[in-house]
């Protein structure tokens, strides 16, 4: 195995050097379990080594880089969730590159769309997943002579790609300095350690899986990387829970976890994070549940709070927390202890890839000329005892289902979009959760209007619901009534409600058939009709969730969420549930 090269006395180390010595000194222990079995600590290095020799010989040379004005080497990781996306992102750190994590649930053309603008050409792949991969990137296999070549601090570690109010996708640059002092908090606070395991579920492409891989493996702990079918799925969560020490989970994903009171059996620590927690734990949780906030700009997080468990007053949602990591956070507003976040700092980015102009604009300087900030555009208040609350936001953008989306991004994708004359994207309260609606008028029909920006759009950026019109309201100074518009939305949908219950009689007289038509109808607000697509109606995973949940607490059989994925069109997922509920009477009988 590869020497673990002297870091020197008092010189910061990183995320690979670190990875290096956990694995001369544990060897044999499991660093990753994946749906194929274990990857060891030595056979990780080796394999990110020999990985980063081939990588080598295809970048650029650092003169050539410079000369371009990018002297930052950037690889494209482009993998499943198996071992594979762990070796990759380990093998560009060591060849000096900076990793660059695509989503393959991504359209083509984004994927494509995220690579030009990160001047990237050399990427890491599956094979199954090489043609999702523009013609003009180098996609590199495993070589046959190890590399070694340990970053500087300074030196950029990863790029994430997050959206950007010009509507096109931003790649936020983050250095192993901003890393490392991000992840050696996190896995310090949960005291992660050789044989401590870590359960695995973040999207590969999103920042908080960096949390889940990285902060273990600096640790010598073990990553449980569950595949994708397990990471969508409540009750495989929860059963992977039961078998780990820590794990992070997205904030609707911990909520379906607090609501659902399942034993948790090991689980001593629970992070979440990503959207506006709104449950307490219960009193009799048996793990310790964390709160943690932070944008992308800012590695990743920046607040974090104690063990909500503990918490005495909960008259609101949970707070935020207060700064960690070396962050340095503040308010900017009148006085009154609410105000927009700035966050200052070590844990600040580097700035957006080749962004010059957004860059300055969203990093601003402090007096002193040198220090800098990020000005987040979330309204925070801060209570009595000094932790944090989110308010709101003070521009366009929403999450959804935990996601950040930009709506002026959704809104130029629609425009781009033929016979669209007029667009407006929004958020809209439907049963307690937000819904991403977009208002347009001209020639089109709803399904052609989502069609087309699955062309262009991650799936949570694709409206749920598109209302075609003649024409867009407009306020009294000519602009587009965005409020008019989501409130006639908000009326229309709550008269739907009204109208639709007590349930409109179903054609199907057996129980699995009545049953599923109901649940169809509440958890997406309209009766099925035999050829619905349940994603492309406005399902997605989480409304996936409830109505498996609603089924199962109906019919009282074991129907997972991943039939849902298996039979998506309305008719065939009756099918599939009829037969199983045929199946498990006859067992019982």
């Amino acid at each position: 195995m590869t020497a673990v090269p002297n870091a020197g006395p008092g010189r910061p180390t990183s995320v690979p050097a670190e990875v290096l010595r956990r694995a001369a000194a544990y060897p044999e222990r499991p660093a990753v379990v994946d749906r194929h079995g274990i990857l060891r600590y030595r056979d990780l290095v080796t394999g990110a080594t020999v990985l980063a020799g081939a990588l080598a010989r295809e970048l650029p040379a650092p003169a050539a880089r410079a000369a371009a004005g990018h002297p930052d080497a950037v690889v494209a990781v482009l993998q499943p969730r198996t071992a594979a996306a762990v070796v990759g992102p380990l093998a560009a750190m060591f060849c000096g590159a900076a990793f660059l994590p695509l989503d393959p649930a991504l359209p083509t053309a984004r994927i494509a769309q995220i690579l030009a603008d990160a001047r990237c050409r050399v990427a890491v792949a599956a094979e199954e997943l090489v043609e999702r991969l523009p013609a003009e990137v180098t996609v590199v296999r495993a070589g046959r002579e190890e590399h070694l070549r340990l970053p500087e601090p300074d030196d950029l570690a990863y790029l994430i790609s997050t959206s950007g109010s010009t509507g096109r996708p931003k790649q936020v640059e983050v250095t192993h300095r901003s890393l490392w002092r991000v992840l050696s908090w996190y896995a310090q606070f949960f005291r992660l350690a050789p044989g401590v395991r870590t359960a695995a579920f973040a999207g590969l492409a999103f920042d908080a899986a960096l949390l889940d891989i990285w902060a273990p493996l600096i640790r010598g702990a073990t990553v449980v990387l569950a595949d994708e079918e397990v990471a969508r799925d409540p009750e495989r969560i929860a059963e992977t829970l039961r078998g780990v020490d820590h794990s992070f989970l997205s904030t609707p994903l911990a909520e379906q976890l607090l609501r659902s009171g399942v034993d948790t059996g090991r689980l001593r620590t629970l992070a979440t994070g990503g959207d506006r927690l709104r449950l307490w734990p219960p009193a009799g949780f048996s793990a310790a549940v964390h709160n943690l906030y932070g944008p992308t700009e800012a590695t990743i997080l920046v607040t974090a709070t104690g063990d909500l468990r503990r918490h005495t007053d909960r008259s609101g949602p949970p707070p935020i927390g207060r700064a960690v990591a070396g962050a340095v956070v503040t308010l900017d507003g009148d006085g009154d202890g609410e105000g927009e976040l700035v966050i200052g700092g070590p844990v600040l980015a580097r700035g957006y890839r080749a962004a010059g102009t957004e860059t300055a604009t969203a990093f601003g300087t402090g007096a002193d000329g040198v220090s800098r900030h990020y000005r987040t555009g979330d309204i925070c208040r801060r209570d009595a005892t000094g932790e944090l609350h989110f308010v709101g936001r003070v521009d366009g953008q929403v999450k959804i289902r935990g996601q950040r989306i930009e709506l002026r991004e959704v809104e130029s994708a629609l425009l781009d979009l033929p016979g669209v004359d007029q667009a407006v994207a929004g958020a809209v309260d439907r049963a307690g959760a937000p819904l991403l609606v977009a208002w347009v008028s001209g020639p089109v029909t709803p399904e052609a209007v989502r069609d087309g920006l699955r062309d262009r759009l991650p799936t949570a950026m694709v409206p749920h619901t598109v209302d075609v019109r003649d024409a867009l309201p407009l306020t009294s100074n000519g602009k587009l009534d965005r409020a008019a518009l989501r409130a006639d939305t908000e009326r229309r949908w709550s008269a739907e409600a009204v109208a639709a219950s007590p349930s409109p009689p179903t054609t199907a007289t057996d129980p699995a058939g009545a049953a599923v038509a109901e649940a169809w109808r509440t958890v997406l607000g309209a009766p099925p009709r035999p050829e619905d697509d349940f994603f492309l109606t406005g399902g997605d995973s989480l409304l996936a969730v409830r109505l498996t949940a609603q089924l199962r607490q109906g019919l009282r059989i074991e129907v997972r969420a991943a039939l849902l994925y298996q039979h998506r069109r309305y008719t065939d997922y009756l099918a599939a549930v009829r037969a199983l509920a045929a199946d498990e009477a006859g067992a019982a009988r």
